[in-house]
């Protein structure tokens, strides 16, 4: 339960998936029946066809049979039930003002009568059908049937669930101010989706077992619920007072993060700024030495050669005595 109070003051959107997947998955059931039921009738089809043929068109106009009118119908071991499915060559045009809503096949047309308005598909070219077995091309054309119903299905069936979704957020609207809990348009959106599809799901297996119901009580089960729901959850000015003690927390706590991963950082850079620095000095220290060492050992070079200098002054010191 609190799963869903959450989804509901702090949720995002308006409840758009939810209504996108439940629009899925029952324009897949019913295409998915179309196709599996309809392959049972697919002999009963075939017979239906077979009884408006032979038909051979030439150039646009029936040309057999000629003058003959057949009344489609499905044939049982009690009686016979008549279809609204007519070929009358008798006709090339068809009186549409007190035609009953059906398909008629004149000599030049085929019309399609309903209670709004009448469509008329002239003949093109030439055709000729006899009577076979056609139930391949049945199920072909069963098969393509329940694809198309299945996009067109979901789009009808989300508009509908979206158009009660709103018309749900309205009453949610009017109970939020009688119980006085004000949230704003996205709440009251998912709120009202979330009651919607709950009882249409709990409808929907009450029907499994045999209890049907009716729009009056669909609205109230549906109300009740939204009512439930609006005296639990907390009212605007606390939902908002939660979200941002929340954004505070949450703010306060990315700075020690960072500061964390900084101080790491440097820990592992540290060594390899200090490893080349070291080597530089020591280097330096070396030639430093060296050069030392060098300026120590020239003032004894000098040293020596001033004594060896000084030597012979000595001996011609001497020859003079001598003399």
């Amino acid at each position: 339960m609190q799963k869903i109070l959450n989804y509901i003051t702090r949720g995002e959107g308006l409840g758009i998936k939810i209504i996108m997947l439940a629009s899925f998955i029952v324009a897949l059931i019913f295409s998915l029946y179309l196709r599996i039921a309809g392959a049972d009738l697919v002999p009963l089809a075939n017979d239906v066809i077979n009884q408006m043929l032979p038909l051979k068109i030439e150039n646009g106009v029936v040309v057999s049979p000629v003058n003959t009118v057949r009344i489609a119908h499905i044939e049982t071991a009690d009686a016979a039930f008549p279809l609204p499915l007519v070929l009358n060559t008798n006709i090339d045009a068809l009186d549409t003002a007190n035609a009953e809503p059906g398909i008629y096949l004149t000599r030049t047309a085929i019309y399609a009568v309903n209670d709004h308005e009448v469509r008329m598909y002239p003949y093109e070219g030439d055709f000729e059908a006899v009577p076979a077995d056609y139930s391949d091309g049945i199920l072909s054309a069963l098969s393509l049937t329940a694809v198309i119903t299945f996009f067109i299905g979901l789009l009808v069936v989300f508009v509908t669930y979206f158009v009660a979704a709103l018309f749900y957020s309205i009453c949610a609207q009017i109970l939020g101010l009688i119980l006085s809990k004000k949230n704003n348009f996205d709440s009251r959106m998912r709120l009202s989706v979330v009651c919607f599809m709950t009882v249409y799901v709990f409808y929907f297996i009450l029907s499994f077992i045999g209890i049907s119901s009716t729009n009056l009580a669909f609205f109230l089960t549906t109300i009740a619920l939204q009512a439930y729901i609006i005296y639990k959850l907390p009212s605007a000015e606390t939902a908002e007072a939660i979200e941002t003690i929340e954004t505070v927390e949450t703010a306060m706590a990315k700075p020690k993060e960072e500061v964390v991963v900084k101080e790491s950082k440097t820990e592992v850079k540290a060594p390899k700024k200090k490893a080349p620095a070291k080597k530089k000095t020591a280097a330096k220290k070396e030639t430093s030495a060296k050069r030392g060492a060098v300026e120590k050992k020239e003032p004894t070079q000098k040293k020596k050669t001033t004594g060896k200098k000084a030597a012979p002054k000595k001996k011609a010191a001497v020859t003079k005595a001598e003399k």
